[in-house]
């Protein structure tokens, strides 16, 4: 079997939505595997899921593996 590897981008900074009308940005301390990221407030760190994620892989790619 084939196993793709996407390199994922080092994020410096990330933004979180709080509500449909707050968010917060700062710098990224910390990620995890879930997709969260702990940013530096300036007030001190919050976690949650940034709004700038990058795209996902498709779907189909565990199952078939890449397309080439």
């Amino acid at each position: 079997m084939i196993r793709a590897v996407f390199p994922t981008p080092v994020r410096s900074y990330a933004t979180i939505a709080l509500s449909a009308y707050r968010s917060v940005q700062g710098p990224v301390l910390r990620e995890y595997r879930d997709g969260r990221v702990m940013i530096d407030t300036g007030l001190g760190p919050m976690t949650g899921r940034p709004l700038n994620r990058p795209p996902r892989a498709p779907g189909w790619m565990p199952i078939l593996g890449l397309g080439y």
